[in-house]
């Protein structure tokens, strides 16, 4: 008696399913050898299911992310119980993606494992978010407390600067006394232009957005940087698509963003390298918040340096956080600040020995 179309649709029916999962699965066997695999799976490795099958087997020459998947796969099947871990990388964009990997054993009926089901599932977004609130409620700490703080240095470091002053007539001819007379009031000046960048800070100039050359910006930012590059033997590269793209900002802020992640990125080059500046339009930017237009801009400073230990990336944007013997630790943050109030998204990501990549976000806004 031949089955009914009904019956027939029955019988596909968890295929199907299986087949138009979002996430990708695959099934592994007691050889290490993928069985089965959806169609998202797949798609995820640019290849054709059939080929995919020979590509993840144990004697495949395999990329990170796969030796992970293979081995937890293997601790599956010696222990029996499920497992779960973490990858993640950076995409061209720079954009950092997580991936979380599960395993789930099959037993048969002699209570063995006959197979193993290796599930994935995209983190990515939520990491951002994560971070994007983060970094938002640092903000929020630090402008309630920079004005006053920078107030309370200001006026005594005023009174001192004027003393130093009518004191420096009285120690002219003794040497020693003027030379530590020399430090102290260059320390002063050093710790006046921190509380200058903190003031700028907590209450930055309104934006004034216009429409500007991007390709024109960068270029103007390769002239400041022009010399120091040289000495330090760094390549410049910039690339803009289309060549007169044009963003809606306000070009001195984004300018002053942009020199600002230039210059960290020469400090991270001692030994040479490559800097690239790029700026395109992106139709999907990944926003870390949902947004009705996901379209945007991406600025990006890239280079070959030495990259950011990840012990120290949660720390980058932290007040006063510099691994800089001159600096004033407040660059990024402003920078941050600069950033979020065009409504963009600063994200850096980084891999040691390999480089970092700086991204300013910038949404499409009306002129």
């Amino acid at each position: 008696m031949s089955e009914n179309p009904t019956q027939k649709a029955f019988r596909d029916l968890p295929i199907s399913a299986f087949d138009n999962l979002d996430e990708p699965v695959r099934v592994w066997d007691s050889n290490l050898r993928i069985v089965l695999a959806n169609r998202a799976a797949s798609d995820e490795q640019g290849a054709p299911i059939s080929r995919m099958f020979d590509r993840l087997s144990s004697d495949s020459v395999l990329d990170e992310g796969q030796e992970t998947e293979m081995s937890l796969v293997r601790k599956t099947f010696e222990e029996g119980i499920r497992q779960n871990t973490q990858i993640n990388g950076i995409d061209a964009n720079g954009d950092r993606w997580v991936t979380e990997i599960r395993t789930k054993p099959l037993i048969h009926e002699s209570g063995g494992v006959s197979y193993v089901v290796a599930t994935f599932l995209d983190r990515s977004a939520e990491k951002r978010l994560e971070r994007q609130l983060i970094q938002s409620s640092k903000l929020v700490s630090i402008g309630e407390l920079s004005t006053g703080i920078a107030h309370e240095i200001r006026n005594p470091l005023a009174g001192i600067r004027l003393g130093l002053d009518a004191l420096d007539p009285v120690v002219s001819d003794d040497s020693d006394a003027s030379e530590i007379l020399t430090d102290i009031t260059r320390d002063i000046a050093r710790l006046d232009r921190v509380v200058s960048e903190l003031l700028n800070f907590a209450k930055p100039k309104p934006h004034q957005p216009e429409l500007f050359d991007v390709g024109k910006m960068f270029r103007q930012v390769s002239r400041f940087i022009r010399g120091i590059a040289n000495k330090s033997r760094i390549r410049l590269k910039i690339q803009v698509e289309p060549e007169d793209l044009q963003v809606c900002a306000d070009p001195y802020q984004i300018q002053q963003v942009v020199l600002n992640l230039t210059l960290n990125a020469i400090q991270a080059m001692e030994e040479g390298g490559k800097l690239t500046l790029e700026a395109r339009r992106s139709e999907n930017v990944n926003w870390s918040t949902s947004r009705d237009n996901p379209s945007g801009y991406r600025i990006i400073v890239r280079d070959t340096g030495t990259g950011i230990p990840e012990e120290l990336m949660h720390r980058l944007f932290d007040p006063f956080f510099t691994t800089k013997q001159s600096g004033t630790g407040l660059g990024l943050t402003t920078s941050l600040s600069i950033v979020g109030k065009h409504s963009g998204e600063l994200r850096i990501n980084s891999t040691p020995d390999v480089g970092t990549t700086a991204q300013i976000l910038l949404p499409e806004v009306e002129n």
